[in-house]
């Protein structure tokens, strides 16, 4: 998508085309979902963060006049959201609510949505795996689980694991992100298949 076609989109948004704001929907609901998830880290409270969110940017669509990226205008609505869920949610202790407020303080609209921009490409990468090996990357990468633990899930022995299925992985994640500009060292610490646990 061209920079001049996503500002013709938004001017039209502001002039109240119901179907630009449509189009806006579906090209950035994913990475606003990403975004939610990274605030609150609540996957009961996701869905409610998104719809009220998306509500809240359409009523105030003549606001955005693109000073800021979109999706960092947006994850400054997704924060303000979850500040109201945490302050009025009676499942949310005192203690546990300043933690992720102060969490949230700390991250800025814009820092929020490059690393919803770097999650959303990574999940585009994990998606062109084949099923097995994206199933090994979720378990071993995103779950934390041992290398034990994957192996015995997947059903394949710990030994083929390590030195062939996650290196094999990893070497088609580090392809797939660097053609989009994005070292895979930023998403994973681990090295490629040498660990033991």
């Amino acid at each position: 998508m061209s920079k001049r076609w996503e500002e013709q989109l938004f001017e039209a948004i502001r002039e109240g085309d119901e179907l630009a704001f449509e189009r806006i929907y579906d090209l950035y609901h994913t990475r606003v979902r990403l975004v939610a998830w990274k605030i609150s880290h609540r996957g009961d409270w996701v869905d409610e963060i998104l719809n009220e969110t998306w509500c809240r940017a359409f009523a105030q669509r003549r606001e955005f006049i693109g000073a800021t990226p979109f999706l960092a205008w947006m994850a400054g609505i997704v924060r303000n959201v979850y500040r109201e869920e945490c302050r009025k949610s009676p499942v949310v202790l005192a203690e546990e609510r300043e933690t992720r407020q102060e969490k949230t303080d700390d991250a800025t609209p814009e820092s929020l949505a490059e690393e919803a921009e770097w999650l959303s490409a990574l999940h585009d990468c994990v998606s062109r795996l084949d099923a097995n090996d994206a199933e090994i990357v979720r378990l071993r990468f995103f779950e934390g689980l041992t290398l034990r633990d994957v192996a015995q899930r997947i059903g394949v022995p710990e030994s083929t694991l390590r030195d062939v299925r996650i290196p094999a992985a990893y070497k088609s994640l580090r392809k797939c992100l660097e053609s989009k500009g994005l070292r895979i060292s930023q998403f994973f610490s681990a090295q490629e298949g040498g660990e033991t646990q």
